[in-house]
């Protein structure tokens, strides 16, 4: 996993096996997840990502508990942003968008730039830096 990227794609992959089978997500597996994206990172782990990555596992077990139940099974979007949405709303995003926004801060690079502006509407319902490239970003921080 590589630093924040990794965390993200990690949030992303979590939320996508969730919604592809609910019924399968237990305690077990969010914990081995939890474990397992924690234990990646590099020593010590910065608390603000650690809460961020715990509160991902919390929400993706709502979502296994939203799609598990019988009534709503049925209706489980193949896409799983959908799924999310649907369970989560923008809530369900702001993990992701906080991890990609610490490591924006931190380590800037242009793909956490561009994870940022992708997911920051998600949560928001806004556009962010529209029209303003990476460099620009850059030399104005």
């Amino acid at each position: 996993m590589a630093g924040h990227l990794g965390v993200v794609a990690a949030m992303d992959g979590l939320f996508e096996r969730v919604a592809a089978a609910p019924s399968a997500c237990g305690d077990e597996l969010l914990a081995a997840w939890l474990q397992d994206t924690l234990g990646a990172l590099e020593p010590p782990v910065d608390k603000a990502l650690a809460r961020e990555v715990r509160r991902a596992g919390r929400l993706a077990g709502r979502l296994a508990r939203y799609w598990a139940d019988p009534g709503r099974a049925a209706l489980l979007p193949t896409d799983w942003r959908q799924a999310v949405d649907a369970a989560l709303g923008s809530t369900g995003w702001e993990p992701s968008l906080e991890v990609a926004r610490l490591g924006l801060e931190r380590e800037p690079s242009p793909a956490l730039f561009e994870e940022v502006r992708r997911r920051w509407p998600q949560v928001h319902f806004a556009p962010w830096m529209e029209g303003t490239t990476y460099q620009e970003w850059l030399a104005q921080r």
